[in-house]
């Protein structure tokens, strides 16, 4: 039996609008690395886990209400000026990211999220205490991992490109 069984259509929605905020909030951090100290782009991804836990909290989606909940924790910090954005704080917002969508994928399976990795939670609270954090063993492991990980970030940005001629692709730089 689906642990959401009685809230198929709700589970349904919340899936599609959460799926298209955290798509914004991976372009939002895409951005951010160019331009770190944006506020509104901070403000932008800080709502984006907001309202999803506040839609995983209406849900009991426990694990997923927990995982966002750090992550806004450091978002809010960061958007406070408090903090400031480092290699390692992205990483660990990009993880976070991940995980998200790992949740949504058991939610869509009707199963209730498993919990994110210890070693990522404990991350997010170790950054917002300003304590230095290897994300090493967060990163992805393989570059194809990575790959298929930017891939899923950017689905919704692919419609928007424009056509790459054959003269303008040959003056990108090889892989």
């Amino acid at each position: 039996m689906s642990a959401f069984a009685e809230m198929q259509d709700l589970l349904s929605d919340f899936l599609t609008e959460a799926s298209d905020l955290l798509d914004d909030v991976d372009i939002g951090l895409l951005d951010l690395e160019q331009r770190p100290h944006d506020t509104g782009l901070l403000n932008q991804v800080f709502r984006g886990f907001h309202t999803v836990k506040g839609g995983a909290g209406f849900l009991d989606a426990t694990p997923l209400v927990e995982l966002c909940h750090r992550g806004e924790n450091l978002l809010d910090l960061l958007r406070s000026h408090v903090l400031v954005i480092t290699p390692e704080i992205m990483d660990l917002i990009l993880a976070a990211t991940g995980e998200v969508r790992r949740m949504f994928g058991e939610m869509e399976r009707g199963t209730m999220p498993e919990a994110a990795p210890q070693a990522l939670l404990l991350g997010l609270e170790a950054a917002a205490r300003r304590v230095t954090v290897d994300t090493s063993a967060l990163l992805p492991a393989s570059p194809l991992t990575a790959a298929r990980l930017l891939s899923a970030a950017c689905t919704r940005v692919t419609s928007a490109l424009l056509p790459v001629s054959p003269l303008s692709a040959a003056m990108l730089p090889s892989a």
